[in-house]
């Protein structure tokens, strides 16, 4: 899931910006960042940084770069106060003539990025700024609260038992037969459906879906909350309501759309719908999974997190009559899957990374009798 791209210009390029900004004051560099700069005469170099839980891994791969000629080189190195301590070469991985003893400092740039400053001349880059491809959810930038943005009073970050009881309110019952668990390595994710009134089948045709944050193994007084919650109805003719009604309503509870090619809202960061857009704004950290479920369809969609939450709408309607008989509504929330993805994702990856500096470090033995 990892993501570097190397932007190739005259003279020296930075990927994620034209200078090196003022670093921020903090201690904050946990993350997966990369970057990578070109000198306009054939040479490259690309970076790497990882630090979870006070470790950290920098890797570079030079491409007929000044004094590094060609190498990629990785190192491990502990991190106290957010500042890397004595950095020791994996010689296991990559070639080349790789720097003996790198030495640098971390800082904040801003908060997508992260500046390197190196302090040994082969580098030959007074500061290498990187983009914060993973990095953890800071709960200080959570995306500002979007008025009524719920679903028959539900919303993503409820947990179950928040939810239950509004729906049940509602005429809604659960539907455990419908319910659904995504297991993966070391945590799952639950999937809860509730349904109201029947069909000619006998079986509910008003779907209620609510797909949640993962269960950990590591973590068991984690509560899981919603990230996506969805409803699925299939409009009986006793309703007796328009197409054209059905989107006024969306309109007046959701806001006006974002586009003209359907009825989807899409919320800036500040909490505002987006007008004439269809995507969400670049930058440098890479969309998420994010899984949601109703009657018609199941799946998996990216989200990025530089927009707020994204509700998906639909109104079908009959072409002769022009009654509403079908909705589709599931709003997504990019705040609590940034958190549960890093939560995930770091886990397995920190385990790695100090399993490989233990075995960096501890190598202190003498050289054998030869």
């Amino acid at each position: 899931m990892k993501n570097i791209n190397i932007l190739t210009q005259s003279g020296v390029a930075l990927l994620f910006g034209a200078t090196v900004l003022q670093a921020a004051d903090t201690a904050d560099v946990q993350g997966y960042w990369a970057g990578g700069y070109t000198d306009g005469q054939g040479g490259e170099i690309q970076f790497e940084l990882t630090v979870i839980d006070g470790v950290g891994e920098l890797k570079y791969n030079a491409s007929n770069w000044g004094a590094l000629g060609f190498g990629i080189c990785e190192y491990l190195f502990p991190v106290e106060n957010g500042q890397p301590g004595t950095v020791t070469r994996n010689s296991a991985a990559g070639t080349g003539d790789c720097l003996a003893e790198p030495a640098f400092t971390l800082s904040r740039a801003t908060p997508d990025a992260i500046s390197l400053v190196f302090k040994n001349p082969e580098v030959a880059l007074e500061a290498a700024e990187l983009g914060g491809v993973l990095r953890p959810f800071d709960p200080a930038a959570a995306h500002a609260p979007v008025a009524g943005l719920d679903i028959l009073g539900i919303a993503p970050g409820m947990t179950f038992d928040a939810i239950d009881p509004v729906l049940t309110g509602k005429g809604y019952a659960r539907q455990e037969a419908r319910d659904n668990t995504l297991e993966y390595e070391g945590h799952k994710i639950a999937q809860k459906v509730w349904g109201r009134d029947q069909d000619g089948d006998g079986q509910p045709d008003d779907w209620v879906f609510a797909t949640f944050t993962s269960e950990k193994d590591w973590a068991t007084d984690d509560t899981p909350v919603a990230t996506d919650v969805g409803r699925d109805w299939h409009i009986p003719a006793s309703e007796n309501v328009s197409g054209a009604t059905m989107v006024d309503g969306l309109a007046k509870k959701y806001g006006a759309r974002s586009n003209t090619i359907n009825e989807d809202r899409m919320y800036d960061r500040a909490g505002a719908v987006m007008a004439d857009s269809l995507s969400c704004p670049e930058g440098a950290h890479q969309p998420i999974t994010s899984n949601y479920m109703l009657d018609s369809e199941q799946g998996s969609e990216e989200i990025a997190v530089t927009c707020g939450p994204i509700l998906k709408a639909y109104v079908g309607s009959d072409s002769d009559t022009g009654r509403a008989t079908w909705l589709k509504l599931h709003i997504t929330d990019p705040d609590p899957l940034w958190d549960d993805f890093w939560k995930t994702w770091s886990h397995g990856e920190g385990a790695r990374l100090k399993s490989v500096f233990d075995g960096v470090t501890g190598a202190t033995g003498a050289a054998p009798e030869l």
